[in-house]
Parts: structure tokens; sequence; C-alpha cells
């Protein structure tokens, strides 16, 4: 975690880097927020360490460190200059960060960093809203199927890259929907519920509309998103666009594929080991 907050410092010293920010990283919100919850997971690990199995420390670093290349390095520079870059950077706050994080389990840790009083006052609002969130998956589904169509729409998209305030409740948005879908996928094997077949037949829906809006962007004859700066590297803007979907189309819609599948087994085993119990029931009796 040492070399992670470095990391983020280091950013924060570095030219600005976002196509709508202008100044100093320091003075920049997403910046603070991601150090001070790389901070907090690291003050409550050192507390917990003995607890924690050492890949979840591991995956959390791994996440934040995706994270804050997405929105403050190398991918949020090419973002400014490519609607290709700009996609990368939505499917990663909305399928690669969300589960990484969340494979880590770092609640623990985030409540161990406060103090003792403030941890017994959150602590139960946290495991609410943790199993709430875990117990509501076609809700999740539902609107993290509607901010990515919604928000790559032409319109909505265009307006968002002109006001830096709403690009960023945008992010924030793809985000906080991205880990509320992803943990209600997880969820049944955390919360010792047997919903695996609907978990996964959830994953597969979502495979299915990503995939649609990323072939729209692929085979759209003409430019969709005239007011986005495209082109890099040689590549013309409609060859950028076409780029942009097979992105989310591609390798975004792989991460769900690879979702589907485990849940698609997890449920099969459970199948099957119920189905064994019960042959052994009827059989002892």
């Amino acid at each position: 975690m040492r070399r992670l907050t470095v990391l983020i410092l280091s950013l924060a010293m570095s030219p600005p880097l976002l196509a709508h920010y202008e100044g100093p990283l320091v003075t920049y919100w997403v910046f603070w927020g991601l150090l001070i919850s790389s901070l907090a997971y690291a003050i409550g690990w050192m507390r917990t360490r003995h607890h924690v199995q050492w890949w979840k420390p591991l995956l959390f670093g791994v996440g934040v460190l995706i994270l804050a290349s997405g929105v403050l390095g190398p991918v949020a520079h090419w973002a400014h200059a490519s609607l290709a870059g700009h996609m990368t950077q939505h499917m990663l706050l909305l399928a690669v960060v969300p589960p990484l994080v969340l494979l880590a389990r770092p609640l623990p840790q985030f409540l161990a960093a406060l103090p003792l009083n403030v941890r017994r006052k959150v602590g139960p609002v946290a495991g609410h809203i943790y199993r709430l969130a875990g117990d509501t998956p076609v809700s999740a589904f539902v609107a993290h199927g509607l901010v990515i169509w919604l928000w790559h729409l032409p319109s909505p998209l265009q307006i968002s890259i002109t006001d830096p305030l709403l690009h960023d409740a945008v992010h924030l948005l793809f985000f906080i929907t991205g880990l509320w879908f992803w943990w209600s996928l997880m969820a049944p094997a955390r919360l010792g519920h047997t919903g695996f077949g609907p978990a996964a037949v959830l994953a597969a829906l979502t495979v299915m509309h990503t995939g649609m809006l990323g072939a729209l962007l692929t085979f759209a004859p003409g430019l969709l998103y005239t007011e986005h700066p495209a082109g890099f590297a040689g590549f013309s803007e409609l060859s950028d666009q076409q780029l942009a979907g097979l992105v989310m189309w591609v390798p975004g819609g792989l991460v769900y594929v690879v979702a589907a599948l485990v849940l698609g087994i997890a449920w099969l085993r459970h199948v099957s080991h119920s189905d064994r119990d019960a042959s052994a029931t009827i059989g002892a009796e």
C-alpha cells in the first residue's frame, strides 16, 4: 500500500492529464478521494493484517492502481484525444475496477481504520447497505444498464464532456452502479444465498445489451459524437469510433462473459450438491 500512495502522490506533482480539468491535481477532488481511500485501507489493513489473506490487499491495490490510471493517469490522457480512450476509461469504471475491489472485500479494513466510537455507529449502517445491495440484483441490473445506455447516447455524452462537474458526476455514477451491480452478482456466495442461477442470467443479459451497444457504435455509418475529440495514431474519426465500439463489445463484454460462466458453474455445483444430498437422505430412509 505504501507504493500505491507514492504513485498517487507522484501523479499529483505531474502536469494535469485530464481532458476537462485544468490546474494541479492536488486541487482535484478525485485525487483526494483516491488518496484518502488508499490511506484508510492501508491503516485498516495494518490493524487487521493477521486476519486477511495476502491476495486481498493485492487485488485492492491493483484495482486502485487501474482506477488511478483511468481517472488521473495515462488512460485519462488518452480519453482526452480519442473516443476509444474514453470508452476504455468507461469500461474500467464499469466492469474492471468494481469486481477487483469487491473481491478484496475491503469493508472490514475501511471500518477498522475508523475510531472505535465512530465504527460502532457506522458499522450497522454499512452492514445494512451491504446486505441491501446484495439483495437487489434486478434493481442493480436495471440501474447499471440504464446508466450505460443513457450516457452513451450522443447528446448526453457530448453534453457531459462540456461540463467538468457533470463529467465527474457521470464517472462517479458509472463506478457506484458498477459496484452495486457486481456486488449483487457476488453476494449469493458472501451472504449464504443460493441465487447463482439468476446472477448468471443477469450477467449474460448484460453481455447481450452491452454487446448490442458496442455493435451499434462499431457499425454506425457516420459519426455519432461529432463534438468529442477523435482520431489518434493515424486513425480517422470514424475508425476511432469503431474502435470504441469494439472496446465495449469485445474486451468489455468478455468480463461479463467470464462472470456469467463462473456464476453458472457455481449454480450447477450447488444443484449437483443439493441433488446428491437429497439422494443420500432418501437412501438413508
